[in-house]
């Protein structure tokens, strides 16, 4: 359907209650919640097949009457055909993986027909994307659709009120559906850039920063991460193989410290979203640098730790800070 055309249908949805929704789980289309409405393609048809008629009116021409009601028969089957095509579909919500401000998310959306005639050219429209996503459908097979959502802030991000539709076969009639699935996704603070370096902290666990492997034996050579002591490069090393990245000297043993990520502990200066956005881009190092690492948030605290699980938390807990 022509933008315009569906640019006036979103000014009066709320009037004639078309903006249904949330939709909680599985939603099947029914005849309830389906729209048909001409095309620009199918008034000029229309207004074709009104001139015909007329014209036979006039010159009593028995082929033109023939003609004329033949093609309102095919315009008539287009339009059941078009409304056929979306009936009966079957929208499911998917997986929606955290991802920070900035960024485009992925919402995964599933579509699905138990039985029937396969669906063609269906057509679904996100708020925010140029252009819409074109989908075919086969009975009993699921099709997994990925939508890409922009993101300008953290915390809780809703899935849009999106529309399906579908102009198949003959471009006369446009069919469409809204859909406004119950799903949201998290989307995390920025990270800072460029990142500034990490916190120093001691082995007791303080406010200072530990080292999370000790410094007794040799262990081996690695590239530099950031968060590095400066006094562990190997400069030799790298005279050696002339490599163009910084190497450094790993140890095994030690005491091993921690690392405490502290809210408080920032410049004033720095506003609350620049707080959470070095804090994340810190989560993100210590967890690169295998460093065990602690937050410390006006709202709460997290153990130090390390792993996947444990910077999913930390992301978590800086995502949903209060402002």
């Amino acid at each position: 359907m022509q933008a315009g055309t569906m640019g006036w249908l979103d000014r009066i949805a709320p009037g004639l209650r078309l903006r249904r929704g949330p939709h909680v789980g599985d939603h099947r289309i029914t005849s309830r919640g389906l729209y048909i409405l001409p095309t620009r393609a199918g008034l000029l048809f229309g207004a074709m097949l009104l001139v015909m008629l007329v014209t036979a009116v006039n010159y009593q021409l028995a082929l033109g009457y023939a003609l004329t009601f033949l093609l309102v028969g095919v315009g008539l089957v287009s339009m059941i055909q078009t409304w056929r095509n979306l009936l009966g579909i079957t929208l499911r919500p998917g997986r929606a993986e955290p991802v920070h401000a900035g960024e485009f998310a992925e919402l995964g959306l599933m579509l699905q027909i138990a039985s029937g005639p396969e669906r063609f050219a269906l057509e679904l429209h996100v708020p925010g994307s140029a252009q819409p996503t074109p989908i075919d459908l086969t009975p009993g097979a699921e099709r997994l659709v990925n939508v890409a959502l922009a993101t300008t802030q953290r915390g809780w991000l809703s899935a849009p009120r999106m529309r399906l539709e579908s102009s198949w076969p003959l471009g006369l009639w446009c069919a469409w559906t809204w859909w406004h699935p119950q799903q949201r996704l998290l989307v995390l603070p920025r990270l800072e850039t460029p990142a500034a370096p990490l916190p120093q902290a001691d082995s007791e666990g303080s406010d200072l920063q530990g080292r999370s492997r000790g410094d007794d034996d040799f262990a081996a050579i690695r590239p530099f991460r950031s968060g590095d002591s400066p006094r562990r490069l190997a400069w030799k090393a790298m005279a050696r193989t002339g490599a163009d990245t910084l190497l450094v000297r790993e140890f095994e043993g030690g005491s091993g410290g921690l690392l405490w990520l502290d809210f408080s502990s920032l410049p004033p200066i720095l506003s609350t979203e620049e707080r959470l956005s070095r804090l994340a881009r810190w989560v993100n190092d210590a967890e690169l640098a295998g460093l065990r690492y602690g937050l410390r948030l006006p709202s709460g605290s997290v153990d130090p730790d390390l792993g996947p699980a444990h910077r999913t938390e930390c992301m978590r807990r800086l995502a949903l800070a209060p402002a």
